[in-house]
């Protein structure tokens, strides 16, 4: 029997070194500089994607599925991560919205540790479409969506289009991994607060 997929993990990866970086690079600053942008377009519940955790981890998970190794996976996650922050903060700059050294930090900070552990992810996604590294990613939409815009916002439009997403990755990614929810969901909350949690005492 084999895995049904909506959407098929890459058979395999990218093999030229100069493509992988031009893709981690190219990708994470287009991501960031596009957040900037769109956050002064989108209004509501679609204001989270320009404006969330989640949103910017889905280029780690997906480009971590192409890289040849789980180390080059890690880095590129890190590197992505890494890459959309700088893309938020140097367009939104040249905008003439200034931010504060603490906020980079505390991204930066917070890329360092989601980069690359949903790089892995996707790298694993790629090798075993049925394992853990499937259900991380909707894993995040599921926490972010139940804790930070339920319960600690009250944005419950929010929550509702995240944990829509989060089933629809769910479903794409691999139907035969849900047993798996029963840590990556838990996981996931226990990032979420923390997240909240440091990012409530900080600023």
């Amino acid at each position: 029997m084999t895995t049904k997929l909506i959407w098929t993990a890459p058979a395999t990866p990218v093999r030229d070194v100069r493509a992988r970086v031009a893709l981690v690079v190219g990708v994470g600053l287009a991501i960031g500089c596009l957040t900037s942008f769109g956050q002064a377009h989108l209004d509501g519940a679609w204001n989270a994607l320009v404006n969330s955790v989640g949103a910017w981890l889905v280029a780690p998970f997906f480009l971590g599925a192409l890289m040849r190794t789980a180390r080059g996976a890690g880095a590129a996650g890190l590197a992505a991560c890494a890459l959309q922050v700088v893309g938020y903060y140097v367009t939104a700059e040249l905008r003439g919205f200034s931010a504060g050294a603490s906020f980079v930090v505390f991204w930066t900070a917070c890329a360092a540790v989601g980069g690359p552990l949903l790089g892995l992810a996707g790298h694993h996604w790629r090798a075993r479409p049925d394992g853990l590294g499937a259900t991380l990613l909707p894993a995040v939409f599921f926490a972010e969506g139940l804790w930070t815009y339920a319960h600690e916002l009250g944005y419950y439009d929010t929550a509702a289009l995240w944990l829509a997403i989060g089933a629809l990755l769910a479903v794409g990614l691999s139907r035969r991994a849900y047993r798996w929810f029963a840590l990556t969901v838990p996981l996931g909350l226990a990032g979420a607060m923390l997240v909240t949690l440091v990012y409530s005492q900080a600023f």
